[in-house]
């Protein structure tokens, strides 16, 4: 199946890309996905227990399951005034 990942601010330059297609396995988790970002993606992995998620512009935990042609948003805590 087919699903798009976003990547905002820090995680978009460790990355490499703001928005970019994968194939993947149905009944794959976001913490699946956040598995396979850290082996490919040097620096993910000391962000990685202070991300937030959101399906299809739906805040998720990980333990969400993504469906064919999903949107995931990976973001940093956002903080501001």
């Amino acid at each position: 199946m087919k699903i798009k990942i976003k990547t905002f601010a820090s995680l978009r330059e460790i990355c490499g890309f703001s928005e970019k297609d994968f194939i993947v396995s149905e009944g794959i988790t976001v913490a699946d996905i956040i598995r396979d970002i850290c082996g490919n993606f040097q620096g993910f992995e000391k962000r990685k227990d202070s991300l937030l998620f959101a399906i299809n512009e739906e805040y998720c935990g990980k333990d969400a399951v993504l469906s064919d042609n999903d949107v995931l948003a990976i973001f940093p805590p956002v903080s501001g005034g």
